[in-house]
Parts: C-alpha cells; structure tokens; sequence
C-alpha cells in the first residue's frame, strides 16, 4: 500500500510561506546590493571630503606659522640681538618667537647653520646643521615648510626662515619653528571633520615601517597593520589608494595622503578611517523590519492556507466521499456547494454526472422488469428478410467479402438488410447492412446518397450513437459495417410497456439530445429520428441508429444528391417544412424528439393516421393534443417544451440540441 503524499493544507501552507521566503530573499538581496552599493559611495564620498580638509588645515597650519615666522624676524630688535649674538637674548627671543608664533618649540641658527638657541632645550649644543635641507634652503634666503619627525617618536609640522641683516641681501641666520603632529591636533581634525571618521598620522623609521605618531583610535596592532596595508600600496604618490581593515570589531575602510619632508621624500602620512559599519546602521534598521515583515507573512500564510485548506478541502472531501459511494453504486450523495470557483464547477459536473448515473441506474431497473426482447439495428426479422437473404447469399453459416462470417439476420428496413456478423480481422461482432438491389435501380441517386451516409456518419464517435466503420462492395451488393448493439428498441419497449415513467421518458430525452447535439456539431441532420431507429442497452445507455438519410446541413440545393421533393424519413415524426420539401435544418431533428418525447409519456405519436397521406394531412393542419391532457403526471413546464419542440414554425422551437438537454435538466 503506497503511503500518502503531503496533505493538501500542508502543500498550500509550503507554496505560500516559500512564496513570502523567496520575495523576503530577493528583496533583502536586492536591498542589500543597492545599500552596499550606497554606502561604499558615502564612505568613499566621506574620506575624500576629510582627506581634503586635513590636508588644507595641515597646509593652513603650515601657512600661518611660516607667516608669523617671517613677520617676527624682521623685527630690529631681535636682528640686533642676532647680530650681537648674545647667546641669553637669542634664548629669549626664541621662547618669544615660540609663544607669538603658537610653535611647540623654535630654534635659531647662525649665519654658518650653528645652533644658537632652542626654546624647549635652553641648553642644546652648538651643532651645526647647516646640512639640514630646511637649515640650508632658508641660509640661501628661501622660506620652507615641511614636515619631520622629532625625538624618533613625534610627527612634526616645520617652518625655516632666513634672518636678514642690516645690510641689503645679507643673511645672519635662521629661525626655525615646529608644531607637534599630536593626538590633540588628531582629536582637533576629527572635530573639525563634523563626519564620524577617525585620523591616524604615522611617520617612518629607520627601515621605512610605519609608525603611529597620533590616532583617535589608539596604537593597536591592527592600526599599524592598516598603516601598513597604506604605506606598502601608496609608495610615494596615494591618491587612489584605500585600504579596509578590521580594527577590534568595527570594519574601516581608510583613505590618507603621504608627508613627506623638505627633501621630497616620504616621511609618513595620514590616514582617514571610516566606520563602514556605521553606514550600513539604515540597512539593518530595515532588514530587521523586512525580516519582521516575512516572519508576519509567514504566519499570515499559515493562517490563510488552513483557511483556503478548509475551504477546499471540505467539498473535495465530500466529494471523495460520494466517488466511494459512486463506485460501491450509490448515486444519491448529496454534496451543496456555493462556490463559485474551479471546485464549485467540479461539484456541478460531479452532480451532473450522478444524475446521469441515477437515470441510468433507473432505466436499467426498468428494463430489467420487462421482457427482454432483443433488439437489433433494423425492426424484426420478417420472412421477406430471409427470402432476400439467401438471395444475395448472406445466410448465417457463410462468409461474406472474405472477412465477415454471417451469424444471423436481424431485420429488414427501408434501404436495406441488416445481419450480426464476425469481422474475422478485427475479432468482433460487427453489423452489416446491405443496400436493396430494387432501391439501387429504382434511384439513381441511391448509391451515391449511400455513399454520403457513410462518409458523414463515420465522423460520429460519441456513446450514444450507433458508431459507423466503413463502407464496401462485393459482388456487386453495396454494404456498410457498424457497431453492434444489444439491447431493446424505444418502439419495442412504449410498444410492450406503454407510456414510460416521467423519469424514464426524461432519460431518453436527455441523452437523445446528446446524440443530436454531437451529430449537429458535424453539421449532420438526422432526418428520422424516431422510437425504432433508438435503442435502449441493458447498461442503460440509449444510441441512436440509421444515420442513413443524413445530409450536411449547409448543402445547397442544387449540390444535393437528394431529388427535389423527394421525401425522406417517417411521416408520423417528420416537421411540416421537411414534409413539404422545403429547406431544413437541425430543427427538425428537434421536432422528430419531441415526437419521441410525446411518444414515451403518451404511449402513441403526437398525430396519427390510417394512411401516410391522412398522416401528413393531420400534421399539416393540426395541433396534438397537450400532454398534461392526455397524461397528467407530466410537468406543465415539460408539457411547454414538448409544445414548444412540436411548433411548426421552427423558429418557436429549441433551436440547438445542447438548449434542448439544459431544459431537459432543468426539469429533471
């Protein structure tokens, strides 16, 4: 026994919540690509804007000081002092210079680059730095600003400025200023920034490694490490070069400029750091609300799928329910459905076709308490029938046209004879019904109207029409095979039974209009539907037979085959417009059901006559009686369609097969 699948509840809660799931993931996929997106730009977009305002507050800083420097040494009071050269008003006018310029500290050289005082080393040696670029550029007459490094550990910021003498031209020193790169001036710049970035200036040693000289983010190893990663890719130009690094557990991204000292080369630089975390804050504020919102979606989806679940389940339940029963024989579940949708229109079919079971069951049930004559394609057997039999040589016991071993004469009508036979190739009883060989001679269009009712019948493939094989000679007797069939005439059975149960009679109808609403789709009028030509099986399916006078319904006149004013079919049946040749269509198939519906629930034809003439004479000129008259157990709503069906104006009647069946099942 093979184990259930997932429920259908399960399955509907599954697709929903992978639905809320997949649009949860794009969207967070999407959302994420666009933010990652957004904030490399605005961190790109911040470290470029504060790269270029520590760079002009370093160059301010540089400009000022320089300024202050030049103005203060061409004061007359301190070049007199210079000239003198005495040593305690040179230290003087070094710590003034220091206090007036701002400056960490000031030297002042000779006019041979000997140090003569230094503001923060009142007793600094006498040494010479003539050699120094910035000592030697200002010796020369040239004001120089730069950076340097001071006491192995300090990033400083220098200005070197030539001293003039009394004379024009004449150099008698130079004063030199310095302001400490510190972690003030680095808390300063992140202030000024007004950008929540973080500043870290470094210099080089001896072996060009990277060294923190001022940080707003500590000396960590991983700040030597993105200074590093700065120093190692930047070289001496860093114009585009930006590093990342991972700094406690904070992801920076980081954006600096090099420094570099009077002689040109790289003495350090600064490095710009920006928390990347920090602009991602928005994206998880709203990844947190969509996360939110898909856990909601879910659950909604849960509670949505267990209702649409209930909703579907419950008639898909009932209808399992009535399929068992159905199956076990019982076709009277009951299963109300409201629903408009898909479910609501199976209920409908489902309903339908136990209704048809029902009548089905019904006529079985009928027919099994009559007598069960058996009833072939044509009427009885008659001795004509058997005197034409062995005239064309097809008696039981024989083989005809090499294939068909010939059981039994069934009957005899109008066109010709019809016999059971074994169709040795196909291995099954087939019947064959041959042509008159008088009919042939007598009409010149037989054969051809023949040949027509085979090719249109063949198109009819339906379980309520008597289905049609093929066409053939032999022996100069033309013939066709068809389905064989067994059971009980419509004619046999009002015949032995007389007027048929409402039910009954509303099953025949129902499923006559089946047959004609298949065979007008073709475009096939009947033209003698009639109690004899219908045949009821022991299963309780009715097929129509002797499609042999059948004609398209778009054939003109003039292409017809059929002799004009020729009258084909059973009076007593056939509509006023085809009893006097006029045009037809597929309404007076209409008619002829309406006289085999009159017929079921009366027990005799709607009118009557003792002669074919007195026949047509009636149909033309009278009206039968009501049904309700002459049974009053019939609905007056069939009473009016039956009426309706019967008008001779075919414009009053049902114009299609299939309205015909809906009002048939309206009623019953």
């Amino acid at each position: 026994m093979s184990s259930r699948g997932l429920s259908l509840t399960l399955k509907i809660f599954l697709g929903t919540a992978l639905l809320v799931v997949v649009i949860v993931g794009v969207t967070l996929a999407v959302t994420a690509r666009v933010a990652t997106q957004a904030a490399d730009e605005s961190v790109n977009r911040v470290l470029t804007s504060g790269r270029e305002a520590v760079s002009t507050q370093l160059a301010a800083r540089s400009s000022a000081m320089q300024r202050a420097a030049e103005i203060f040494v061409i004061n007359p009071l301190f070049r007199s002092g210079i000239e003198s050269r005495e040593l305690t008003d040179v230290l003087d006018q070094a710590n003034v210079a220091a206090t007036m310029l701002g400056a960490s500290w000031v030297q002042i050289v000779d006019a041979e680059g000997v140090r003569m005082a230094k503001s923060d080393e009142p007793g600094a040696p006498a040494d010479t730095l003539a050699s120094s670029p910035l000592i030697g550029a200002a010796l020369e007459g040239g004001s120089v600003v730069a950076f340097g490094v001071t006491g192995d550990s300090i990033l400083i910021q220098i200005t070197a400025v030539p001293i003039e003498g009394a004379g024009a031209g004449r150099i008698v020193g130079a004063l030199m200023a310095a302001m400490y790169v510190d972690s003030a001036f680095a808390e300063s710049v992140k202030r000024q920034a007004a950008t929540d970035v973080d500043v870290v200036f470094s210099f080089l040693d001896r072996d060009d490694a990277p060294l923190v000289s001022a940080s707003t983010l500590g000396r960590a190893p991983e700040v030597l490490a993105a200074l590093g990663a700065f120093h190692a890719m930047a070289g001496d130009s860093a114009s585009d070069v930006s590093v990342e690094a991972e700094i406690g557990s904070t992801h920076y991204v980081g954006l600096g400029d090099v420094l570099r000292s009077a002689g040109g080369t790289p003495l350090g630089g600064f490095l710009m750091l920006r928390n990347r975390d920090a602009e991602f804050a928005t994206f998880a504020r709203l990844q947190r609300t969509i996360l939110l919102s898909g856990g909601i979606g879910i659950f909604v989806a849960a509670l949505l799928s267990l209702l649409l679940a209930r909703q579907m389940t419950r008639p898909l339940g009932r209808l399992m329910d009535a399929t068992k029963r159905a199956a076990d024989g019982d076709y009277d579940a009951k299963f109300p459905t409201t629903s408009r949708d898909e479910i609501g229109t199976l209920a409908d079919a489902f309903r339908a076709l136990l209704a048809d079971l029902r009548e089905k069951q019904q006529l079985v049930e009928f027919l099994s308490s009559t007598d069960q004559a058996r009833t072939v394609q044509m009427p009885a057997m008659t001795t004509t029938a058997e005197q034409r039999a062995v005239q064309i040589g097809l008696v039981p016991g024989t083989k005809f046209a090499g294939r068909y071993e010939v059981k039994e004469i069934l009957g005899e009508g109008g066109m010709g004879t019809v016999f059971r036979a074994f169709d040795a190739e196909l291995r099954e009883v087939i019947a064959i019904k041959t042509l008159k060989k008088d009919f042939l001679f007598q009409d010149a269009t037989a054969l051809d109207r023949f040949k027509e009712e085979i090719r249109l019948a063949r198109r009819i493939s339906h379980r309520n029409v008597v289905r049609t094989h093929d066409l053939g000679e032999h022996s100069g007797i033309y013939f066709i095979t068809m389905e064989f069939v067994e059971g009980k005439s419509l004619k046999e059975l009002i015949r032995s039974r007389g007027r048929l149960p409402l039910h009954i009679a509303l099953s025949v109808g129902k499923q006559l209009a089946r047959a004609l609403e298949v065979a007008h789709e073709q475009g096939i009028i009947h033209r003698d539907i009639k109690p004899a030509n219908i045949v009821v099986e022991a299963d309780g399916v009715l097929k129509v037979m002797d499609f042999g006078i059948a004609r398209l319904a778009t054939r003109k006149p003039e292409s017809g085959v059929t002799q004009a004013g020729m009258i084909v079919g059973t009076p007593e049946y056939m509509a006023p417009e085809q009893l006097t040749g006029g045009d037809v269509d597929q309404r007076v198939d209409i008619y002829a059901a309406g006289c085999v519906l009159y017929e079921c629930l009366t027990g005799k034809p709607p009118l009557s006559g003792d002669t074919p003439y007195q026949v047509i004479a009636r149909l033309l000129e009278e009206v039968p009686q009501p049904l309700r008259r002459v049974n009053p157990d019939v609905p007056p709503a069939l009473d009016a369609l039956v009426s309706r069906m019967l008008a001779k104006d075919p414009a009053q009647r049902p114009q299609t097969a299939l309205l015909l069946h809906d009002r048939l099942a309206e009623i019953g």
